[in-house]
């Protein structure tokens, strides 16, 4: 609670915070309808809106503060913070009832919440779902565990309920439900096998029913992506050589790292490897042993790119489960230090080295602009970032510095989104040098860029070309509405109206809240002579004060 505190204070930033939050009408609309989207649109471009993940929990969870704190996000984060707590408490009582023994899970658990790699979890509000699925992992976990030693039926339905709230709140908590078998193995205490097995059955049989819709839609929408990152050996043991030396606090807490830009290096490749062969010798240690290594390989393989390939190649994020096998396994070589001061000094070393490094950690969330400053020193080849950090000076009324940001990253990257940047600056002073960068970032297969271009050419006269480049951005993005209105807008402007009307309709359905979309529409309805269908739509903009004026004429 010390530690993260000061979270309190903090709002949103904008890496992924606005869309689940400040500009998502369904949670932040409390209602019967809004429950409905919530767990029950499985479209993928009506369900955009919430991230095109089917994650109900995490989306009830932020409905909930809404209902509660309204928009003072300080709200937001202490429910964050509270469920980070209640994970703690979860996790140690589950351990415990593994029959763990009791000191080794109490340095366990101590060890887990003060780890630097926990602030992203914690600190962002975007990863509420980490924290989420961590807490009703460890509810069922605890069922399970009281379960399998006798305990009545109840303890199995709470877990099995537990089980299916944290698939829905992260795809990753599928992975620590699983992993409740490697504890089964790894630790004695059963009341009997025959019981054990029932109980795994019964809680795998609902989580993987719950899992189906999450990797349904997270495929679609490309969360996880088989193309992204190569499925090598090189890959797999750099990210995990990586993750181990984040567990050791060798790295610099931060939302880039160079091995996403430039790929593992033969160091981390080499700790990869070694990690793995000591995962594996540790099945010959101590129960507690066989344990954290039973968790760590489970609930690691979802993030290993061995399995399904993720977007981010790695994210500290993606420790918050796995974190509790590493911690388990330094708990256990803590207690077989013989002398009791040397056992009490070490603790005591890591504790505060960890506390340390989470003050810092927790710090570079505290505003967008702390957030990417801190991703560009760490990582300066992250073109993305330099454009990230450039977009907020902007945002914050900083043009000046927006441009020296972005001047700076394209000395280090000539990243798309960072040429497109630097294009829209240009715009207004020297348009052919601007659209010569929007052609560049175009070509590299960014779909903003594509868009933006599309319209400039429109802007000049170039319909054809314009509409090609438009053409291809929804090609690319289908769910970005932008894109959907700038094909709309061109089509209908060169007489296309019958390519403008599906056009308009998708982006309708991703953004139903947009008046905007349903003037377009509208406006492409009239051309078809759909003139009963349109008026619904221009009598909906009536009241807004730019587009009722233009309706009423219409009308």
């Amino acid at each position: 609670m010390a530690l993260y505190a000061a979270t309190l204070g903090y709002g949103l930033v904008n890496y992924d915070d606005t869309w689940l939050y400040s500009d998502n009408w369904v949670v932040r609309q409390p209602s019967l309808a809004s429950l409905k989207i919530i767990f029950g649109e499985l479209a993928l471009d009506r369900r955009m809106v919430l991230g095109a993940e089917y994650l109900p929990i995490r989306d009830l969870s932020v409905m909930l503060d809404y209902a509660v704190w309204g928009t003072r996000y300080g709200g937001f984060h202490a429910t964050s913070l509270a469920l980070y707590l209640a994970s703690i408490a979860l996790w140690f009582k589950a351990l415990e009832a593994f029959g763990i023994d009791r000191r080794i899970a109490g340095i366990t658990v101590l060890l887990w919440a003060l780890h630097p790699t926990h602030a992203e979890s914690v600190a962002w509000l975007a990863e509420r779902k980490g924290v989420l699925a961590m807490a009703f992992a460890g509810v069922a976990a605890l069922g399970y565990a009281r379960f399998r030693t006798g305990a009545r039926a109840i303890w199995l339905a709470l877990a099995m309920v537990a089980a299916i709230c944290a698939v829905w709140s992260k795809a990753h908590g599928a992975f620590a439900i699983g992993a409740l078998a490697a504890l089964e193995v790894a630790l004695p205490g059963r009341q009997s096998w025959r019981r054990s097995l029932v109980g795994l059955g019964a809680i795998a049989a609902v989580a993987v029913a719950a899992f189906v819709p999450v990797i349904m839609l997270a495929s679609s929408a490309t969360v996880i992506d088989s193309h992204q990152h190569a499925r090598d050996a090189a890959t797999i043991l750099g990210s995990h050589g990586f993750y181990l030396q984040q567990m050791l606090l060798l790295e610099k807490s931060s939302v880039s790292f160079p091995v996403a830009t430039s790929g593992p290096t033969s160091l981390d490749i080499a700790i990869g490897a070694a990690g793995l062969v000591l995962a594996a010798l540790a099945w010959r240690g101590p129960r507690e042993l066989r344990a954290a290594s039973g968790w760590w390989l489970v609930t690691w393989l979802p993030i290993s790119h061995l399995i399904v390939t993720l977007q981010a190649l790695v994210a500290e994020r993606y420790l918050l489960v796995p974190s509790l096998g590493f911690a388990l396994a330094v708990a256990v070589g803590i207690s077989r230090i013989p002398i009791a001061r040397a056992r009490y000094a070490l603790v005591a070393a890591i504790v505060i080295a960890c506390s340390l490094r989470t003050l810092i950690a927790r710090e570079m969330w505290r505003d967008s602009e702390t957030l990417w400053q801190n991703a560009v020193a760490v990582n300066p080849a992250d073109g993305g970032a330099w454009s990230m950090y450039g977009e907020v000076l902007m945002a914050d009324g900083k043009p000046e510095r927006a441009q020296l940001v972005v001047d700076e990253g394209l000395r280090h990257s000539q990243h798309p989104r960072l040429l497109q940047r630097k294009a829209l600056f240009l715009v207004g002073t020297d348009r052919a040098a601007a659209i010569s960068l929007l052609r560049r970032a175009a070509d590299a297969g960014e779909y903003r860029a594509m868009t933006n271009l599309a319209l400039l050419l429109h802007d000049d006269g170039k319909t054809d070309e314009a509409l090609d480049w438009a053409r291809r951005a929804v090609a690319k993005a289908p769910l970005y509405a932008a894109g959907q209105r700038a094909v709309g807008k061109i089509a209908l402007a060169t007489g296309r109206a019958a390519e403008a009307l599906p056009a308009f309709e998708h982006a309708y359905a991703l953004e139903p809240k947009n008046l905007a979309n349903r003037f377009n529409l509208a406006l492409a309805l009239l051309a078809l002579d759909r003139r009963a269908e349109a008026r619904a739509h221009l009598e909906a903009c009536l009241a807004d004060p730019e587009l009722g004026p233009r309706a009423r004429s219409l009308l």
